[in-house]
């Protein structure tokens, strides 16, 4: 079981928590797993986990997906990219703290065994970026000493990815 607190969910039973940390699902904090709402809603959505409000009110699919949608911006979009990128192996942890929307540990690799491969900007395809935004995500995935991605998402949900690089001539 799981319980919905604000922009995170804390995992209740320890069993649960161990076995989610061994798949590189969340972090642990005073002796608990805590899901960010991508890393949830993935879960909830392959029945992994079920999760409750504080009022033990079972909480679906469909409620954390609005849940998470008021607390952060594009959220879906996210979520699009993080399931994609989890299907596709990866490890992929939120990047708010460097200035992106995700980062992505090499297949088979955790925060602490590798470094980050890439640093992920999810845009949708009428979303416009600027030079000046683009040069900062460049020049901030080179202080990282790491990649930076650009992950398109149309409107039926496919994704392009786009790797943004400085060239030197």
């Amino acid at each position: 079981m799981a319980l919905l607190s604000g922009q995170k969910v804390i995992v209740t039973e320890k069993k649960l928590g161990d076995q989610l940390q061994q798949k590189a699902f969340g972090e642990r904090k005073q002796n608990r797993q805590i899901l960010d709402l991508k890393e949830a809603l993935y879960l909830l959505d392959r029945g992994k986990i079920d999760v409750e409000t504080e009022k033990e009110e079972k909480v679906s699919f469909d409620d954390l997906l609005k849940h998470a949608s008021v607390r952060e911006a594009n959220f879906y979009k996210k979520f699009v990219v993080y399931t994609d990128l989890r299907e596709r192996g990866y490890c992929v942890k939120t990047g708010f703290k460097f200035g992106f929307d995700l980062r992505v540990y090499p297949r088979g690799k955790r925060p602490g065994q590798e470094h980050t491969q890439w640093v992920v900007k999810v845009a949708e395809q009428t979303e416009r970026v600027s030079m000046p935004e683009y040069s900062r995500m460049v020049r901030l995935a080179q202080n990282l000493k790491t990649t930076a991605l650009i992950a398109i998402v149309d409107s039926e949900d496919d994704i392009n990815y786009y790797e943004a690089k400085r060239i030197v001539p």
